[in-house]
């Protein structure tokens, strides 16, 4: 029996979690790569910013670069480890929905940076106004059991 595989990619909120990688970037030049790839593209240093923990000027500058960057960074390492067993289906959750399609080769990195700082960019003119902690952008609220009344 083949054993059928699928890569899922998460979106946004995985934010804070971007500092757990930095055992795994001393050890795979892979994900040296890809950070230097994505950090060429942007003209900005993100492993800096994620190792300086300046996780504020990212939430505003490039985190969702970020979390692409460490995305496709783990896929690439996991096709190298595995012996090039590739996923049967790939698949994002918003954001991720661009890692998919870069993991898939179905646009570039490159296209997919672009697209995403065009999207990050506009969250945040969208979001300016809102205020948690101090630090503006990015909420969604959630309303349950509202009942309409016509």
């Amino acid at each position: 029996m083949i054993k059928k595989y699928a890569a899922f990619f998460p979106g946004q909120d995985v934010l804070y979690s971007l500092h757990k990688i930095s055992s795994m970037y001393h050890h795979y030049k892979i994900i040296q790569d890809t950070f230097n790839d994505v950090s060429d593209i942007i003209g900005y240093d993100l492993w800096k910013s994620i190792q300086n923990k300046s996780l504020f000027k990212l939430c505003v500058l490039h985190h969702q670069s970020a979390i692409i960057a460490v995305s496709i960074a783990l896929y690439q390492l996991w096709i190298q480890k595995s012996n090039s067993i590739m996923p049967s289906i790939i698949l994002g959750h918003s954001l991720g929905e661009y890692t998919a399609l870069v993991c898939s080769k179905t646009i570039t990195l490159y296209d997919a940076i672009k697209i995403i700082n065009i999207r990050n960019k506009l969250m945040y003119e969208a979001s300016y106004n809102l205020y948690d902690y101090n630090m503006p952008g990015y909420y969604m609220q959630v309303i349950i059991g509202l009942k309409k009344k016509l």
